[in-house]
């Protein structure tokens, strides 16, 4: 089968990892596979990430009208970022319903979403973030000068900025890389990673964030978080901390200890039961 996997408006720093790991497993199973910006393939099963694209009118014009077959990755549709909420202007209302009720499949990265997807008549399926060996890209350095580092939105995120601040005031060398609606190239961001001896994960919401989380134990690193909802059970390959306090002492604790130079093996050892491939396999094998 041919699919276009594609990218519709702002690209964000965390669909990078979504776009490799679905890019890595479709591959693997046989596919002929195109990412596109913007773009659109006739002859293949189209994709959509992130699912705003139901936003543009002449987007939903054109598959009606030439029955372009496609589909598109649900990423906090309801939950999150929610993409789109109960409150929407009617006609917006319409085009979301629409753009649920024609798609072939919908890939769900959260469980929370699937029921809402289902009850307007799409055909979700779980497809959870997962495992693949060419994801692994970060090359990590012996001693790593960088005590923390985070990658994301900061700026207007006061709980972001308050623990960032706090291990800052610890004496801690703490490095940060905003502006993801951005997204810098993946090498500025996986360098600076690979220099840190902690990597942080400060979710955005009540719902866990696990972007990050999936893509350093997909690198063999294990990943320092907060807590949130995670039903999904994401936060398993993190060393996640209740309250603020427990985060800041464990973080410094981590960075101290030398734990940094071993413990990425387990967080690997744990994605790596969460093939990707298989995942997708299983999600097409019940929707197309």
């Amino acid at each position: 089968m041919r699919v276009c996997l594609s990218l519709v408006g702002e690209q964000f720093n965390m669909y990078a990892n979504t776009i490799a790991l679905l890019h890595h497993a479709l591959v693997d199973l046989g596919h002929t596979v195109r990412v596109s910006l913007n773009g659109l393939d006739p002859a293949a099963l189209n994709l959509f990430l992130p699912p705003m694209a139901f936003r543009s009118r002449e987007l939903l014009a054109h598959l009606a009208d030439l029955r372009i077959p496609y589909g598109f990755v649900g990423v906090e549709t309801f939950y999150g970022y929610a993409h789109h909420r109960r409150d929407e202007p009617e006609g917006d209302s319409a085009d979301f319903r629409r753009f649920v009720a024609d798609a072939r499949c919908i890939l769900c990265l959260f469980r929370q979403d699937l029921e809402p997807y289902r009850a307007l008549g799409g055909r979700a399926v779980y497809a959870r973030y997962g495992f693949h060996e060419k994801v692994e890209e970060v090359r990590p350095g012996p001693e790593r000068p960088v005590d923390v580092f985070f990658f994301g939105d900061v700026a207007g995120r006061p709980r972001r900025e308050r623990l960032l601040q706090g291990l800052a005031a610890r004496g801690l060398t703490v490095q940060t890389l905003t502006g993801a609606q951005e997204a810098p190239p993946a090498l500025v961001r996986n360098s600076l990673i690979g220099m840190a001896k902690a990597n942080l994960n400060i979710n955005h919401s009540t719902h866990v964030s696990p972007q990050r989380v999936v893509f350093l134990s997909n690198n063999r690193l294990r990943c320092l978080s907060d807590t949130a909802e995670d039903p999904d059970g994401y936060l398993e390959s993190a060393l996640a901390f209740e309250r603020d306090a427990e985060f800041l002492d464990g973080c410094e604790d981590y960075v101290h200890s030398g734990r940094w130079r071993t413990d990425g093996e387990a967080a690997y050892e744990l994605v790596r039961r969460q093939p990707m491939s298989r995942t997708l396999q299983a999600a097409f094998d019940e929707t197309l």
